[in-house]
């Protein structure tokens, strides 16, 4: 399996931020792989635990706009696997819950595998007390 470069790493993040942060969607979910597993180890319910496909993966983002809005991401950390497709991005995000109006303050340490250029499997770490 041939590793990621740095240089895809850091593009594929920049368009993940950016898209995410404008709410483009379609750039967004053109990163992921159609058979992605989406998945929120850390999450508590009633938040899902994995998202299976790129339609869940739809359906969930376009619902995140009544949940928070993010208003800024850190530039990411990007720690590469040595012998796959695999890489470690940690980044912070900002913003309000809308529900509440406090703030969001999110910590995320996101592992990331790619297939065919595609993020096949995205395993997202963050912080639930960020939402409470």
């Amino acid at each position: 399996m041939t590793p990621v470069t740095r240089e895809t790493a850091e593009q594929i993040m920049s368009v993940f931020r950016e898209s995410f942060l404008h709410q483009y969607h379609e750039a967004f979910l053109e990163l992921f792989h159609e058979e992605v597993s989406f998945e929120f180890p850390y999450a508590p319910e009633p938040y899902a635990k994995r998202l299976n496909g790129k339609k869940e993966l739809r359906a969930h983002v376009t619902g995140l706009k009544d949940v928070f809005e993010i208003r800024s991401f850190s530039e990411p950390v990007i720690h590469r696997s040595a012998d796959g497709p695999v890489f470690t991005a940690e980044f912070e995000g900002h913003g309000i819950m809308l529900d509440s109006g406090k703030p969001y303050d999110q910590q995320y340490i996101s592992v990331i595998e790619l297939k065919g250029g595609k993020i096949v499997r995205y395993q997202d770490y963050w912080n639930p007390l960020g939402v409470a």
